[in-house]
């Protein structure tokens, strides 16, 4: 993990006041993603989370009953999911392991997930990244942040992609694409107004199309 993602994690920490409070308000803005998680498939799915960082949705899965296994290639962060799913009385196992080398999952999970991760690769090492994962599990979810990430903080080595790009790059990793969403309001008074203004089911749609969101994701089957 990257200097700059250590610091963010530290900032995150900070922030709030506790661990439960940076935890709800980690789960509040990833519901969306659960949501699909949930309507693909039931517990006790197995579920491996490629980036993991501090645990949180891991734990939040876990709780939900489905098994989950989180890796991260960064001790330090893994350790810190370790603390965190002990405090919540989680049983979620976290890992240290390179995504570039995934063999020991081979065909173990139901689903493969990913947030703010493979967008940090050129597209070529994208694809690497997504057939690697795809060999552990049928089903798998990628999440990347979009253009407006620049309204919360400074964009680096991320590749931005619209949503189309994004559903290319699953199919150029063998996926056949059966969903796409983004979600997260962009926090601009701007766009707040944009928010409150439209109907909720047009905004959606700019959101799920359009890649009018923090966050994009796609849903790939093996084929």
């Amino acid at each position: 993990m990257t200097k700059r993602w250590q610091e963010y994690f530290q900032r995150q920490e900070y922030k709030h006041h506790s661990v439960l409070d940076f935890a709800v308000n980690h789960w509040n803005y990833n519901e969306p993603l659960y949501f699909r998680i949930k309507r693909l498939m039931q517990p006790p799915a197995r579920i491996l989370d490629v980036g993991c960082g501090l645990g949180y949705s891991d734990i939040y899965l876990q709780k939900c009953g489905y098994e989950v296994v989180g890796i991260d290639d960064d001790a330090n962060i893994v350790e810190k999911a370790r603390k965190n799913a002990e405090y919540f009385r989680s049983n979620v196992k976290f890992e240290q392991v390179d995504a570039f080398d995934l063999s020991k999952y081979y065909g173990k999970f139901d689903l493969v997930y990913s947030v703010g991760v493979v967008e940090h690769f050129d597209r070529k090492t994208t694809i690497v990244l997504l057939k690697e994962q795809a060999k552990c599990a049928k089903y798998m979810i990628a999440v990347i942040p979009t253009k407006f990430t620049r309204y919360s903080g400074e964009i680096t080595d991320e590749r931005i992609y619209t949503i189309s790009q994004l559903r290319g790059i699953f199919k150029y990793a063998g996926l056949e694409v059966i969903g796409k969403f983004g979600y997260g309001n962009i926090v601009s008074p701007f766009h707040n107004w944009v928010h409150r203004l439209l109907p909720h089911g047009l905004y959606r749609i700019l959101q799920n199309n359009f890649s009018y969101a923090m966050g994009i994701g796609c849903i790939g089957k093996k084929k």
